[in-house]
């Protein structure tokens, strides 16, 4: 699986964590650290198209965004209105989901023009647009002498398809296929000109970069050239990934090499992941666009962590229009949720060896749904072939076979699409949930840890579609799946507000029942779509401290039910409110020490004394100074209470400053030695008697020289003195 983050600032892409930036000055100064700019022909692509390398800023967390690019979604004003109040442009639109993707100006920094267009109201959602530069998938060439023969189908071994694991074969006799069935494969640019794939091309292919539609073969090998912003003929060699997952579904029946789960379905591929990088605004674009075309599944070979509403919507408008959305569930071997695995109503699927076991890397948990086979399958691999049959050159596969084995969820994940190939190919009117439940009622449970039922390994277990065929023949199928809508609310003095940032979970029966978790929106809504009915322990904690910061206390927290009716969706559901009485997130907080933003308006503080909470925000680049008297010898220890011990953004900084209110004593970054956590703090011991000062700031201000301005940047000062 290729491992991406979309994290929407982990989170908060409700509530963006950076300011504007400006000159500012502070204690220190330090040069900013930038990558080398693209080199994209502007002939090649839009201007804002490739992601420049030199915009995208990396947190210290390890978040990265593009600085000049703000995705909103609006509410009410249109994209033209919000750009020209910011002073930017329109790159895109994604009108299906009332999103847009802004340029915004020299000297803006995206995440603080999100936190001012939040502060407002004029937007539901508006953060800088995340991004991950992808890793170097692995893979190994496929040595085929190696294989059992038995196995064979078309002309290539594939273990994956036989009578001791999925059983195809079995389906394919009973008739069931894929035939008529679309599906959209949004991974690499997946090469069409591969003989087991072109024939069952959709005859479309999708830049959702540049939003532009490729119905030639040719056009687009030439366009997958170009993706890497350089016209040199030549195809990045870390382009596979998306090629062996669409063979995995859909590999045609013709006598040559491999044959997909689906071998009459066809496939889209929309290229979310192109050389470098890849961006929300642009997975997002890429989910609409399939489905536009018409697909029925989705496969999703992809992840990280975090929670990204611009995803879940795309993904809800999936599920809303009946398409059937599956995701890998991840390789981190360990019990942990990945989005979009952990999006409600989608099919996480896990990984299994050659055993049947549960591979060693595949994550697990309670959102599992099936498993299928993940170690060591025969894909394909590209080709790249011109319209003369010869290779794109600079492109060469691994043993150049055309084939190759490989490992990973991100393969369990297309096999599983391609079992709701199969089942959409017998009944199409099928919706999701049904098809998720039809995959579970008839999978083989002996293979993971509960022979009768679920567990958290492998979930239901392996897809066998021997039994899948035998049940679609039988003709029951299960009850349709519903929605639901939550809304959450805080009654303040002044009224009702909005519960934003709050985590709403739906929680089944037992320690292994379903459960959904989704994050409010700026009108404080959790949608559910296309779940399992049945009733729930609907549980609401607001807000989410670990982005707000502050105490448990200050949470407000609600546990109540909810039932989830058979065939309800989410336009026309009853909203069940939920009102707390605590919890509101407060966007524009009052610094009680402020003005103190240098040493002539600095705050007394005094040995013994811990500061109540205070903030860096209200300007750019906020630096707060406390001054303090003391004496020669004295033993001096200054603590920064914030994101480690507080929570919240605040990512600290923390200078001791002399006498001259100029000369830097002093100053800490991250607390501990090992490192303990990103709060600051000093000891030292003072050299000689007098008043001297702590300046306190973020990383992001002091080191990166970029604009912090987020309401969640809380801190407390403590001083002690320790002789």
């Amino acid at each position: 699986m290729k491992k991406i983050s979309l994290t929407a600032a982990t989170l908060t892409a409700l509530l963006a964590a950076c300011g504007q930036q400006s000159t500012g000055t502070g204690p220190v100064s330090a040069p900013v650290a930038q990558t080398p700019a693209a080199q994209t022909p502007a002939a090649l692509r839009p201007a804002y198209a490739t992601i420049n390398p030199s915009q995208v800023v990396t947190t210290k967390s390890g978040e990265l965004y593009v600085r000049d690019q703000l995705v909103v979604r609006l509410r009410g004003q249109d994209a033209q209105a919000i750009a020209a109040k910011v002073g930017g442009t329109v790159l895109s639109r994604i009108p299906e989901l009332n999103v847009a993707l802004i340029g915004l100006g020299t000297g803006q920094d995206a995440r603080s023009v999100g936190v001012e267009l939040m502060k407002q109201g004029l937007v539901i959602y508006a953060d800088a647009h995340q991004v991950e530069f992808k890793e170097k998938a692995v893979y190994r060439d496929a040595g085929l002498s190696a294989q059992d023969t038995r196995q064979v189908f078309d002309t290539l071994p594939q273990y994956a398809l036989d009578a001791n694991h999925m059983d195809a074969q079995a389906a394919w006799d009973a008739g069931y296929t894929g035939k008529g069935v679309k599906v959209g494969v949004i991974d690499d640019p997946t090469d069409v000109s591969h003989p087991d794939l072109n024939p069952n091309w959709a005859g479309k292919a999708y830049d959702p970069v540049t939003e532009k539609t490729y119905t030639d073969a040719q056009a687009w090998i030439d366009a997958i050239d170009g993706m890497d912003g350089k016209v040199d003929q030549k195809v990045d060699p870390d382009i596979e990934h998306g090629t062996a997952v669409a063979s995995t579904i859909s590999s045609a029946r013709n006598g040559k090499g491999i044959v997909g789960v689906a071998p009459d379905s066809t496939f889209f591929t929309a290229a979310i992941f192109q050389p470098g990088y890849v961006g929300q605004y642009f997975v997002a674009s890429s989910i609409i666009w399939s489905v536009n075309q018409g697909s029925q599944v989705l496969n999703n070979s992809w992840g990280g962590s975090g929670y990204s509403p611009i995803l879940k919507q795309a993904f809800d408008y999936a599920m809303e229009h009946n398409v059937v959305v599956v995701a890998s569930a991840g390789n981190s071997a360990r019990e942990n949720w990945q989005n979009p695995a952990q999006l409600p109503g989608l099919i996480p699927s896990a990984a299994l060896d050659i055993n049947n076991n549960k591979a060693s890397f595949s994550s697990f948990g309670r959102q599992i749904s099936v498993s299928a086979p993940g170690v060591d399958v025969l894909l394909a691999s590209p080709l790249f072939l011109d319209k003369d049959g010869k290779r794109k050159s600079g492109y060469t596969a691994p043993g150049g076979s055309g084939y190759q084995l490989i490992s990973g969820t991100s393969f369990s994940g297309p096999y599983t699409a391609g079992a709701a190939a199969l089942i959409l190919g017998a009944k199409p009117d099928l919706d999701p949930h049904q098809v998720r439940r039809l995959m579970e009622e008839t999978a083989d449970g002996s293979v993971g840890d509960n022979p009768s039922g679920f567990d958290r390994q492998t979930g239901y277990g392996l897809i066998r579609l021997d039994r899948l065929a035998a049940r679609l023949k039988a003709g029951n199928m299960p009850q349709k799946g519903g929605s639901a809508r939550v809304k959450v609310e805080i009654q303040t003095p002044g009224g009702y507000v909005p519960g934003i940032l709050s985590d709403v979970i739906l929680e089944g029966a037992g320690q292994d029942g379903a459960l959904y978790a989704v994050q409010t929106d700026a009108d404080g809504y959790a949608n559910f779509v296309s779940i399992a009915p049945g009733t729930y322990t609907l549980r609401v904690g607001t807000p989410d401290l670990t982005l707000t910061g502050g105490k448990p206390s200050d949470r407000g927290t609600f546990v109540g039910q909810l039932t989830v009716t058979s065939g309800t969706v989410i336009a026309t559901v009853a909203q069940e409110r939920v009102v707390l009485t605590k919890g509101a997130v407060d966007l524009n907080p009052v610094d009680p020490y402020e003005p103190n933003d240098s040493p002539d308006t600095a705050t007394p503080t005094a040995y013994g004394k811990t500061t109540d909470t205070a903030y860096i925000f209200g300007k750019p680049k906020d630096y707060d100074y406390f001054k303090f008297t003391a004496a020669a010898g004295d033993k001096i220890k200054a603590e920064v209470l914030a994101a480690g011990q507080l929570g919240g953004s605040l990512d600290s900084y923390l200078y001791l400053i002399g006498p001259d209110g100029k000369t830097v004593l002093a100053e800490n970054d991250d607390r501990g030695d090992p490192r303990i956590d990103s709060d600051s703090d000093l000891t030292v011991t003072i050299p000689a008697a007098g008043q001297y000062y702590l300046a306190v700031t973020s990383y992001t201000i002091a080191k990166d020289k970029l604009a912090d301005n987020s309401p969640f940047n809380k801190f407390q000062l403590k001083l002690t003195k320790t002789n």
